[in-house]
């Protein structure tokens, strides 16, 4: 009995004492499961610091942010040398930024630091990428152990006399930042979200005058130009550059492309246009031109390098494409997107159809009135329950209607209006710009929806609903966008931020 009773008590005193063992391992290990859990808390709630106090000092500013050209000048080279000028003006403080806060037992530590990672620079506006880092140090009291976590994120900055298609909305010279608050909802305006950019689409207003009432460069570039601003050309050199016979006569009403030993150049068009069809026929994009005096046509193909131009008189075939610029000094008084009928001519259409080519780049200036009748839609991008999808398309389009011909400066009507007849749910996939009298939408109980961006002075919706989609390819392909001469820029300098997107959590 002596012996059984000794070794039962061996037995149970060794499981009292594994058991008393384990849990004190079992302790120490909640404890420290517990302790990097807390960590982790604590090193996230770093990030969410430093993103959230990122982000309300990106929004601290209202965009556009109007900029001498001195301190332009002083921006841009200042950026050019890597310097810290640009953030500290979008900021108001000078990077890095640091942030330490503590609640209880946690305490975390928040720096925020930006890299130039690729800056693309034109004539008039430069464009800055910035690699945003938010590192984070979270720690517990008493406890030796740190926990680091990173998050990257992509800023994007425009200054300078940017591309007017940078703005989702912009209403120019009529609102103070402040008083705009409820413009978007008294007009029945509804800004769809971005899918990328984490940046809130918003109305942009500006009380100084930012669209141009002018379009010198897309001028000089259609015609061909260097140096001589068109308003300053004898009607004889003008009469030459459009292939007329060469006297001081006018240049006539008519649809002309313009053509020399270097190539074509772009459509110049003197006159009203009582309708502009755009359409597509197999490889080609078409546009057609009808005007009191007759009907003009010109096709051309990117993939095939062909044109041909047809007026009223005879057919012209060219093994070059032209500029895609389209100069009418007067009146578009309907422009969409249209067919070809069984008699081999192009009209408009009321149909849900692509009208404009992928990879077709086009800009329609007019000095007066544009009147869109119709839909204008890119081949490639598909509408579904009032949202588009354009990942199978690269075409664009720009339509500006400036108030002001284009050969004696005299005042004109620039305003782009949706026609009443024009169906009840229109799409247009373009960047509208309208200088003087604005854009307005005629009819009643209509949906606009607009794939691209509004800018414009004035904008009237006769209680009719617009639904604004941002072309966010603007962004994707920006070396090649910022490139381009045939989209109106602001008249004077501005910042602007483009885009703020993440890109990549750590945890260390």
């Amino acid at each position: 009995m002596t012996l059984v009773s000794s070794f039962l008590f061996f037995i149970f005193s060794s499981l009292g004492l594994s058991l008393l063992f384990l849990s004190q391992v079992y302790l120490k290990s909640s404890g420290y499961k517990k302790n990097s859990t807390v960590l982790s808390y604590s090193s996230e709630n770093g990030i969410k610091t430093g993103f959230n106090h990122l982000l309300s000092l990106l929004f601290q500013t209202s965009f556009p942010s109007p900029l001498s050209s001195q301190a332009y000048d002083e921006l841009r080279e200042n950026t050019r040398n890597k310097g810290s000028e640009l953030l500290e003006k979008l900021l108001g403080s000078k990077p890095p930024l640091q942030i330490s806060q503590t609640w209880e037992e946690m305490a975390w530590e928040s720096t925020i630091d930006f890299n130039l990672e690729e800056l693309l620079e034109t004539e008039n506006y430069f464009h800055a990428t910035y690699r945003v880092v938010i590192r984070s140090e979270g720690k517990i009291k008493n406890f030796n152990q740190v926990k680091e976590t990173s998050l990257e994120a992509s800023l994007g900055i425009l200054a300078g006399n940017i591309p007017l298609s940078s703005f989702p909305l912009l209403v120019d010279g009529k609102f103070e930042p402040s008083q705009g608050q409820n413009f978007a909802k008294k007009n029945r305006i509804t800004l769809l979200p971005f899918e990328k950019n984490l940046l809130s689409p918003e109305a942009c207003f500006s009380k100084d005058k930012l669209i141009p009432d002018e379009a010198n460069d897309q001028l000089r570039k259609a015609l061909k130009l260097r140096f001589f601003r068109p308003q300053n050309l004898p009607s004889s050199i003008l009469r030459t550059i459009l292939g007329l016979e060469k006297t001081d006569e006018p240049v006539p009403e008519g649809v002309y492309l313009v053509k020399d030993s270097t190539g074509l150049g772009g459509i110049f068009v003197q006159g009203e246009l009582e309708e502009m069809v755009m359409a597509i026929d197999g490889n080609f994009q078409v546009l057609s031109f009808l005007t009191k005096k007759g009907r003009w046509t010109l096709g051309f193909s990117p993939s095939l390098a062909k044109t041909v131009f047809t007026t009223p008189a005879e057919t012209f075939y060219y093994d070059l494409i032209p500029v895609g610029i389209i100069v009418v000094n007067g009146e578009i008084r309907s422009l969409g997107g249209g067919v070809k009928d069984f008699s081999g001519k192009f009209t408009l259409s009321r149909e849900e159809i692509p009208s404009i080519l992928n990879g077709a780049k086009l800009t329609i200036i007019s000095s007066d009135k544009i009147t869109i009748s119709s839909h204008l839609i890119h081949q490639g991008v598909r509408w579904l329950e009032g949202i588009p999808y354009f990942k199978d398309s690269n075409s664009k389009l720009a339509i500006f209607a400036t108030g002001k011909d284009f050969l004696d400066e005299s005042k004109r009507e620039g305003k782009i209006i949706v026609d009443g007849s024009s169906p009840q749910e229109i799409k247009i996939q373009a960047s509208l710009t309208a200088s003087d009298k604005g854009f307005s939408i005629e009819g009643k109980q209509k949906t606009v929806y607009l794939l691209g961006s509004l800018q414009t002075t004035d904008l009237c919706s006769n209680e009719n609903n617009l639904k604004i989609k941002f072309d966010e390819r603007f962004l994707d392909n920006l070396e090649e966008n910022i490139l381009e001469l045939g989209v109106p820029q602001t008249a004077n300098p501005v910042l602007f931020l483009s885009f703020f997107k993440p890109i990549e959590w750590k945890d260390f």
